[in-house]
């Protein structure tokens, strides 16, 4: 009866906490049958309030566990030791790819079977333990990554919680208060929240969001690398999108967050972009495809792709392709490409205007191609001779809608108005972009126009926060605007090497690899990247003008014959450029192992520093909670023997009825070295009742007991 009195309160708080979050994950995972997992934690927690004995608690709790789950995932069998064995079969799979993955994909049966079991555990601490400031701080937690990277309304539930936390310490200090004086508690926490409440309400939202917006980029910019943000939407219904190459670009500007899905693998000697797509007309929210693009199905295992309308060429090399998730789209170098399908594939479906080409896909499990690139020369100071394109042909790259603001083309003739040429008009804006301290490169701060907002005017000149859409787009507007024949392009930044001793690289591309840019039309050239994003850099890019090529040139007509060749003769000048490439890749990959191996130690310390403090909490948190009493309070007996009370009570259980001072005698029993518990006992049972004052040394002597309390084992 003393335990159902004593734990009454606290399991009642507990329960609607619990209750308020399991059914806030389970209507963010979709599970319908909601009913049966609430009653299932309300079982729970009476169990944890009403059962005598530590035993019969652990029991029913597990008992619980299992047949939820069993509940939900039944997996054909019936319930015992086949469906265990089962289950754990199923699960094995899922925690090895965690493992390997992260938290970035977790499938719905690991994500159940965690969450639940968390909101069992907690019940144990706060009922059974009363830990409240894990429990309730951890369920704060929750509702704070849900409202910060899901864009969830959870303020109510919140203060729900914040106020069980209280009743719950108040109910809990009832006791060593006495009478009312629990109510403080309340109270104070309940104008705190008031309070609170009034400055989130009313303060502006700018003053407290953009200088931590500005101040934090850089940490929640690799929380977003790691999988945090990726895992917290898994589990949410939020704005947010994953990164990864989409058909559907006709609305822009949502929040990403990185998909580590690897799409395919590429060994070559050199890294590069992979283009896939263009799209030319821009609405004023997004892309679509004006121009209309007949496919052409080519069959048999061999194509040639021209990207390039020269003839001058840096170096050939060989790329072999191993595709892990498959999507119909062909990822593909600048300049001309020689394909020669290996297996998984019949057929090509070649797009010319936007110079796409997809895949036939047959059965085969294993997809593999192998292509002979050629890597085109844009020498600076030729491009410095080229005029601006003019022509029919050309004006679906010069169309803009006529919502577009007019500031968007006053800036854009704003920062040519000193270049001469069309190549130094291109390099401005493109430098102005990519270089301006003025916008800041985030995936996870941008913010969406309004349905009255034209997306490159708001990035522009309000949010100057943005991806590599918000850059790419801007810059190929800004060029329309001046009459420079400009489209936008995507597909995906090189990827990353796999570490290996072989000389040749294998580079692993993710969807958060997928990456948009601008081209521009130069004459006798064609399409010619350019890249805007800052932090990234596009190798085809056109360089200085000491990088120009003239005796590497390759004739058109070799392209078909180098097919079947392995080598390839380059100049000495050629042949320097590769060796400074790959001198430069080579010093990159050693920065990248080396930062690989760093982050590495950094997290193994740090977790190692976590477990010693874990572990000094754990044998020395009971002491360090009793010398803050001491310290910090004018009446430490009236506060200190309830709290060392407490403990001693969770080690040796108090019968109902029991005197303060028998107790002391049996745990002294036990532990002779708690002697001076005796004393302890008499001196505050004398000032409990007896209103006889405190002495100086009472604190000496609670520090002492608890020093000398048999540490836990």
């Amino acid at each position: 009866m003393r335990r159902i009195k004593d734990k009454g309160p606290l399991t009642f708080t507990m329960l609607v906490v619990l209750l308020i979050a399991l059914r806030q994950f389970l209507e963010i995972y979709h599970f319908t049958d909601q009913g049966f997992a609430l009653g299932m934690v309300g079982l729970l927690c009476l169990f944890l309030w009403v059962l005598p004995h530590w035993s019969l608690r652990f029991i029913g709790g597990i008992g619980i566990y299992a047949v939820t789950l069993y509940h939900y995932f039944p997996l054909g069998q019936s319930f015992g030791g086949t469906w265990l064995a089962a289950l754990w079969r199923q699960l094995r799979p899922l925690l090895t790819m965690v493992r390997e993955e992260g938290f970035g994909r977790t499938p719905s049966l690991l994500a159940f079977s965690l969450v639940f079991l968390a909101v069992c555990l907690i019940a144990v601490l706060g009922i059974e333990y009363e830990v409240f400031s894990l429990s309730y701080l951890s369920l704060l937690g929750y509702f704070l990554l849900l409202s910060i990277f899901n864009h969830l309304e959870v303020l109510p539930e919140s203060l729900i919680i914040v106020v069980c936390g209280l009743l719950a310490a108040g109910f809990r200090h009832y006791r060593s208060l006495g009478g009312t004086a629990w109510l403080r508690y309340v109270l104070l926490g309940g104008g705190l929240l008031g309070l609170l409440y009034f400055a989130a309400v009313n303060l502006p939202d700018a003053w407290v969001r953009d200088p931590l917006a500005s101040h934090s980029v850089t940490l929640r910019n690799r929380l977003n690398e790691a999988g945090l943000y990726n895992f917290v939407a898994e589990v949410g219904v939020g704005g947010n999108t994953r990164t990864g190459f989409g058909e559907d670009d006709e609305v822009l500007g949502s929040a990403l967050v990185d998909d580590s899905t690897v799409l395919f693998r590429a060994t070559q000697d050199s890294p590069h972009y992979w283009r896939v797509d263009s799209k030319d007309q821009y609405t004023g929210k997004g892309w679509l495809q004006h121009t209309t693009d007949q496919p052409q199905v080519i069959e048999g295992a061999n194509f040639t792709v021209t990207h390039s309308e020269t003839e001058n060429f840096l170096y050939r090399q060989e790329i072999e392709i191993t595709f892990e998730s498959l999507d119909t789209y062909l990822p593909l170098p600048y300049g001309n490409s020689q394909i020669t399908l290996n297996s998984g594939f019949s057929g090509f479906v070649y797009f010319e205007n936007s110079q796409r080409v997809n895949l036939l896909v047959n059965e085969e499990e294993t997809r593999q191609l192998s292509m002979l690139s050629e890597v085109p020369a844009f020498p600076v100071s030729a491009l410095q001779q080229v005029g601006v394109t003019q022509g029919e042909d050309f004006d679906s790259y010069l169309r803009l809608p006529g919502s577009l603001p007019q500031r968007v083309a006053d800036l854009a003739k704003e920062l040519t108005q000193d270049a001469v040429t069309m190549y130094d008009k291109v390099n401005a804006i493109e430098s102005y972009l990519n270089s301006s301290p003025e916008f800041r490169y985030s995936k996870v701060d941008v913010v969406a126009p309004l349905l009255d907002q034209d997306y490159v005017d708001q990035f522009l000149f309000e949010s100057k926060v943005g991806y590599c859409d918000n850059f790419s787009t801007a810059m190929v507007v800004m060029l329309r605007t001046l009459g420079i024949p400009a489209r936008w392009a995507k597909g995906f930044s090189p990827g990353t090497a796999i570490p290996s001793f072989e000389e040749r690289k294998t580079y692993e591309i993710k969807n958060l690899n997928a990456h948009s840019w601008p081209e521009v039309y130069f004459a006798g050239y064609g399409w010619i990247p350019f890249e805007p994003t800052p932090s990234f850099t596009n190798p085809a890019r056109p360089g200085t003008s000491e990088e120009e090529v003239t005796s590497s040139s390759v004739a058109s007509s070799e392209v078909t014959e180098a097919s079947t060749t392995t080598t390839t003769t380059q100049s000495s000048e050629s042949q320097g450029r590769t060796s400074e490439t790959s001198q430069v890749q080579n010093e990159q990959d050693a920065e990248e192992s080396t930062a690989t191996t760093n982050r590495k130690i950094s997290w193994l310390v740090l977790g190692l520093l976590l477990l010693i403090g874990a572990l000094v909490v754990y044998r020395y948190g009971a002491y360090w909670g009793m010398w803050l009493l001491c310290r910090f309070t004018t009446h430490p007996l009236a506060k200190g023997y309830p709290y060392l009370l407490r403990h001693l009570e969770h080690r040796i259980p108090r019968k109902s009825g029991e005197t303060l001072l028998a107790y002391s005698e049996k745990v002294v029993a036990q532990w002779p070295e708690l002697a001076a518990l005796m004393e302890l006992t008499r001196r505050y049972e004398s000032s409990l009742y007896g209103g006889q004052k405190e002495t100086t040394d009472s604190r000496e002597l609670l520090l002492t007991v608890m020093k000398e309390l048999p540490k836990k084992r």
